[in-house]
């Protein structure tokens, strides 16, 4: 729930024109449901993990990276 608010919050954030932060909380929220939805399933899978938590940590990197963001 929480990390969903977080999606949520981030793209309204990065709408209205702060497009770091806004990438910033996105990643936080898909990084944070990604985990969760991996710790609530029944077959463990490392992959299942790992790649949601890259695409999430690419993302705080790119949004980190952005020349000239607000």
């Amino acid at each position: 729930m929480i990390a969903a608010a977080l999606v949520v919050i981030g793209t309204l954030v990065g709408i209205f024109g702060a497009v770091r932060s806004g990438s910033i909380i996105i990643a936080l929220g898909s990084g944070g449901y990604g985990a969760l939805q991996y710790l609530r399933s029944e077959n463990k899978r490392r992959i299942e993990l790992v790649l949601p938590l890259f695409v999430s940590g690419l993302l705080f990197v790119v949004a980190l990276t952005l020349p000239h963001a607000k």
